[in-house]
C-alpha cells in the first residue's frame, strides 16, 4: 500500500504560511497585552479574573506554534498545536455568535492590529481555511532535494499566500463599512 506523501515544496509553503500568520498575530498580542486580555474577557468563556491568564496562555501557545513550525524537528507538533488553537478560536467565536454577541473584537491579530474585526461567520471560515495547510503539515513529506529555483518558488508562494490572506482579512473586516458607504 502506498502512503500519500506531500511534495516538499507544498509542505514548506504550508509551514511558512501558518508560521507567518501566527507570528503576525503574536506580535500584535505582545505589543498590547492588557488590551488583548480585555478582548479575551469580552469572550466570556472564563471568569473575568482569569482572562489575563488565558490571554497569556494563548500568547504562549502561539509562540509554541511558531517555535515548532520554524524548527527542523517539531513541525508536526507545531502544526497540531496550530490546529488546536484554530479549533479553540472557532469554538469561542461560534459560542459568542450563538449568544448574539457579534460586537466583540475577534482579537485575532491582537488589539494593536489596524482596524477592529467584529465576530462573524467569515472568521469561522477563515480559521477553517487556515486549518487546511496546518493539517497538510501532518502528512508525510516526500524525500527529495530542493534546488535554488524551488526554494525561490517557496519564498514567492509563501509571500503571495500571506499577502492574499491579509488582503482577504482586511476586506472582510471592512466589508460592513463598504456596504454602508455603497447604500
Amino acid at each position: 500500500m502506498t502512503v500519500f506523501e506531500l511534495d516538499p515544496v507544498y509542505w514548506h509553503v504550508c509551514r511558512w504560511l501558518v508560521a507567518g500568520v501566527f507570528a503576525v498575530a503574536l506580535a500584535h498580542k505582545l505589543h498590547a497585552p492588557r488590551a488583548f486580555a480585555a478582548i479575551v474577557r469580552e469572550y466570556a468563556v472564563v471568569p473575568d479574573g482569569a482572562a489575563p491568564a488565558l490571554a497569556a496562555l494563548v500568547a504562549a501557545v502561539e509562540a509554541g506554534v511558531i517555535a515548532g513550525l520554524t524548527s527542523s524537528f517539531a513541525v508536526r507538533p507545531g502544526a497540531a498545536l496550530a490546529l488546536f488553537l484554530l479549533a479553540a478560536y472557532a469554538g469561542g467565536i461560534a459560542l459568542n455568535l450563538a449568544r448574539g454577541r457579534r460586537h466583540i473584537d475577534c482579537g485575532c491579530f491582537g488589539p494593536a492590529a489596524a482596524g477592529r474585526h467584529a465576530l462573524s461567520g467569515w472568521l469561522l471560515l477563515r480559521n477553517g481555511v487556515l486549518g487546511i495547510p496546518a493539517a497538510l503539515l501532518l502528512l508525510p513529506v516526500a524525500a527529495r532535494a530542493l534546488g535554488w529555483l524551488e526554494l525561490a518558488g517557496i519564498a514567492a508562494a509563501t509571500a503571495t499566500a500571506l499577502v492574499t490572506y491579509a488582503a482577504a482579512d482586511a476586506l472582510a473586516a471592512n466589508a460592513p463599512r463598504v456596504v454602508r458607504i455603497g447604500r
